[in-house]
């Protein structure tokens, strides 16, 4: 419960628009998501992303991970 609450806001959102079930996805993939987390830190969209999650979605570095959870169906 505690990485959720370290989860770049970028990526939170990310995960929101995707309705991907966050504490879902730290149960199942918690090596990945920990991995995403600092993808998405130091990514340099980092700061352009949080707004327009639809567009960026498709320059998102972990948008492997995020079409990985989609299609497992972990939504919330």
């Amino acid at each position: 419960m505690c990485a959720q609450q370290t989860l770049p806001f970028p990526l939170h959102r990310m995960f929101e628009h995707l309705a991907v079930d966050i504490g879902r996805s730290f149960e199942l993939m918690p090596e990945k998501m920990q991995d995403a987390m600092q993808t998405c830190v130091v990514c340099d969209k980092f700061h352009m992303c949080d707004y327009n999650s639809e567009s960026r979605y498709f320059r998102c570095p972990n948008r492997g991970l995020l079409d990985e959870l989609e299609d497992m169906g972990i939504s919330h």
